[in-house]
């Protein structure tokens, strides 16, 4: 019973960041919901010791990150057209900035979360993401420019 015990306050504990992750690179309710149970049965199933509670957070991170290359890059998924989701925010600020990161690059969206929802440093990003902090740099940069632009031209026309 411990064991389930534990279980449940991993999943507790990471349920939000890894969905927000899984949401913000599908850009689908539905596979963020698959992706988010297949990185917490991979948990289960696997029984990964970490080091210490960052690792732990990275690990989910990284996975979460994987499976979604998977998702993305499977046959399946390159022949299906998602559905228009409606997600409700609290203010219509909140709203229009999550459907300009949705819009964005793959890799532009997950620096962006990373950065900005996980308070993660470059350095750590280019660790969870293998790849190199001037790759890092590179794309919050074009990010945050293509961010910019999409806002704020998007508030002048109101």
């Amino acid at each position: 019973m411990q064991k389930e015990n534990d279980i449940n306050e991993i999943i507790e504990k990471y349920s939000d960041m890894v969905y927000r992750i899984a949401l913000t690179r599908t850009g689908c309710i539905e596979n963020a919901e698959d992706i988010f149970q297949d990185v917490f049965i991979k948990f289960s199933e696997k029984k990964p010791k970490f080091e210490n509670e960052e690792h732990e957070k990275a690990w989910f991170i990284r996975v979460t990150i994987n499976m979604t290359k998977n998702m993305n890059n499977s046959s399946w998924n390159k022949k299906i057209v998602t559905l228009d989701e409606s997600i409700t925010f609290e203010t219509k600020e909140e709203n229009e900035v999550f459907s300009v990161v949705c819009q964005l690059p793959q890799n532009y969206k997950t620096v962006i979360y990373l950065s900005y929802y996980e308070g993660y440093k470059v350095k750590e990003i280019a660790s969870l993401m293998k790849t190199r902090e001037g790759t890092v740099k590179t794309w919050l940069f074009r990010a945050r420019e293509i961010l910019r632009e999409k806002l704020e031209g998007g508030f002048e026309n109101e």
